[in-house]
């Protein structure tokens, strides 16, 4: 059977379980979506079908991409859905498709995109260049969600899957921290209300100074430093390489900017340290 053969499958012979990379759908949120979603399915049809782990005519069934469009219809009180089959695969093949199709379709929260990449990453042995290879990933964003996932504490964490800092800010505060788990979670608080040039310094004061207090670190912070402002006007291929480097690395498109320049300039013998 191909996976791209289209089948009625009956709802009650579908179940959901873990392989499945989205865990956000409690949420009022979510389900506020979840309605506008079977509004859409109702009026104009399924767009899309699900994709079910197993093999036709031996239920029950895994859900492995298409979660949200399943319990759509149960919300529809609908008594099948289109579906194409995998056969049957392990859950590590599983949770690679699910997770590259959500990701594909932009869907994934930060929490269930980290749950995933280190389920895989452990599978390979911790081997984040596998993981990249497997999700056409860089390694540096691979090894971001790993390093987040395993230095974060749970209050960095917290604020980061429910939307209220950014991974590059929790990033930041954990470098400020150099492995200070109480100046990580006092710095976090502090560091999302700064300017951009007030983060790049705490991180820099963090480093270069490791047994400074976090009030310390942010006086650090505030000092003003000479700086010269340069405003580019850049081609649209070479701007969407730059944001796509700065998600994939997150790493914000400034510093980036800021140190391929440098790095020119020390190549060709401009700049001297």
């Amino acid at each position: 059977m191909k996976i791209d053969e289209v089948h009625e499958i009956n709802l009650d012979q579908i179940k959901l379980q873990g392989i499945n990379v989205r865990s956000d759908l409690s949420s009022s949120t979510s389900q506020e979506s979840l309605k506008e979603l079977a509004e859409s399915i109702k009026e104009h049809g399924l767009m899309q079908p699900i994709i079910l782990r197993g093999k036709l005519g031996s239920p029950l069934y895994d859900v492995v991409v298409g979660q949200r469009r399943f319990l759509a219809h149960q919300l529809l009180g609908e008594k099948t859905i289109k579906a194409t089959f995998t056969g049957d695969i392990d859950d590590i093949h599983a949770l690679m498709l699910s997770l590259s199709e959500n990701l594909h379709r932009a869907e994934l929260s930060y929490k269930d995109t980290e749950k995933a990449i280190t389920t895989l990453y452990k599978h390979y042995g911790k081997d984040a260049n596998k993981v990249a290879k497997e999700l056409g990933f860089s390694v540096r964003k691979v090894r971001s969600f790993i390093k987040i996932d395993e230095q974060a504490t749970e209050k960095i964490k917290n604020f980061l899957y429910a939307g209220q800092i950014s991974a590059i800010d929790a990033k930041r505060a954990l470098e400020a921290a150099q492995g200070d788990p109480t100046k990580a979670d006092q710095l976090i608080d502090k560091i999302k209300d700064l300017t951009k040039y007030e983060k790049r310094r705490v991180v820099e004061f963090g480093q270069k100074n490791p047994n400074a207090q976090v009030q310390e670190i942010l006086e650090g912070a505030e000092k003003a430093r000479i700086e010269e402002t340069v405003i580019l006007n850049l081609p649209i291929k070479v701007g969407k390489a730059l944001k796509k480097a700065s998600d994939d690395l997150a790493i914000e498109s400034d510093v980036i900017t800021l140190n391929a320049l440098t790095d020119w300039l020390k190549n060709n013998n401009y700049l001297n340290e």
